[in-house]
């Protein structure tokens, strides 16, 4: 304990992506329903080697800690309930078709043995998706799993009034990895479709030689801190995200907290987060013209649009707040600290 409060180490390895975003989006939510919250950040050195980590001591007070699936039997410790969260879908069948033999070799042979020692070690799992934890189950029989959604602050990440200018193209917007699995490559092939009336502004740069490749109508912004992040959710009309796969879908629910309406592939987890024809479009995976012609259905239609944009911040406040998140996460918290006799 530290001052009476329930500390919680989360010890991670930094990998740029979103389990970066859901450990610092964690720690700050445990301290704002108060507990005590320490993240420790690591080499992705580790990321091969979680082994090396076994001798790391925990912080003085810490009662329980939380860690991601990939390494955390690194942290188990045996006077510590260890919880770890599955942020990925790499058990599904899809997904592996998008990796390498490099990446598939990787995964397979290195990645998912310290997962399943993670996952053996757990006193708890959770998963970020009922696709992830169906996924998981299927390859594996592990069923132990509870399903605790991503969420976003609602606060921060919220609409301004607007109007949309008339006589400018409509403004589409791509967040994310700029990689297959994302379906980086579907944009511009997209946008070729849709001609100078449709711009798309993505997050990122392009590799040397690939600008090239772009049409005229989209752009590079580079990399986004989140209030330049946030901006660029409420400078667009709709979020562009053909995602072939999708542990959760951070930037679908974050454009819809900021009340935009998303364009997204119906499959793996994207579908949780997006209601097809209310929040936004779901398309069939891979399909270009079926994404062009839904960004063409927006466009065309400003008030199923301006709908979808209403609808969409709704969602994101009623079902994916923190609140509805934190008191599963504080239920398990709770059950693992302080256990309830059992009855007889």
């Amino acid at each position: 304990m530290e001052n009476g409060k329930i500390k919680v180490w989360l010890p991670a390895i930094r990998a740029g992506t979103g389990t970066d975003v859901f450990t610092l989006r964690l720690a700050d939510a445990l301290r704002r329903h108060g507990l005590a919250a320490q993240v420790t950040w690591f080499s992705l050195r580790f990321e091969a080697m979680p082994f090396l980590l076994r001798q790391v001591k925990p912080p003085t007070g810490t009662d329980i800690v939380f860690a991601n699936s990939w390494n955390g039997y690194a942290f188990k410790r045996d006077e510590l309930p260890l919880v770890v969260t599955l942020h990925h879908s790499a058990y599904d069948p899809a997904s592996r078709k998008l990796q390498s033999p490099a990446q598939r070799f990787y995964h397979w042979l290195i990645v998912k043995p310290f997962e399943m020692r993670s996952l053996q070690a757990a006193d708890a799992i959770t998963a970020v998706s009922a696709f992830a934890a169906d996924s998981l189950k299927r390859a594996t029989a592990i069923d132990r799993v509870s399903v605790i959604h991503n969420w976003v602050d609602t606060e921060r990440f919220c609409p301004l009034p607007a109007r949309r200018e008339t006589g400018r193209p409509f403004r589409l917007l791509f967040v994310g990895k700029l990689s297959k699995s994302k379906g980086a490559d579907l944009l511009a092939p997209i946008m070729r479709q849709l001609g100078p009336d449709f711009e798309l502004s993505f997050a990122g740069r392009l590799k040397k030689g690939r600008a090239a490749d772009c049409p005229a109508n989209m752009r590079a912004l580079g990399w986004l801190e989140e209030k330049a992040l946030i901006e660029a959710y409420r400078g667009c009309d709709a979020v562009l995200f053909p995602s072939r796969s999708e542990g959760f879908g951070y930037a679908a629910l974050e454009a819809m907290a900021c009340g935009k309406p998303v364009i997204a592939s119906n499959a793996t987890a994207l579908p949780e987060v997006v209601v097809d024809g209310t929040t936004g479009i779901l398309c069939s995976t891979d399909d270009v013209q079926g994404f062009a012609g839904a960004c063409r259905t927006l466009a065309a239609n400003p008030a199923r649009c301006e709908t979808m944009a209403i609808e969409a911040r709704r969602h994101a406040v009623d079902r994916f707040s923190e609140s509805i998140a934190m008191k599963k996460f504080l239920a398990i918290v709770e059950d693992l600290v302080n256990p309830q006799p059992k009855r007889c």
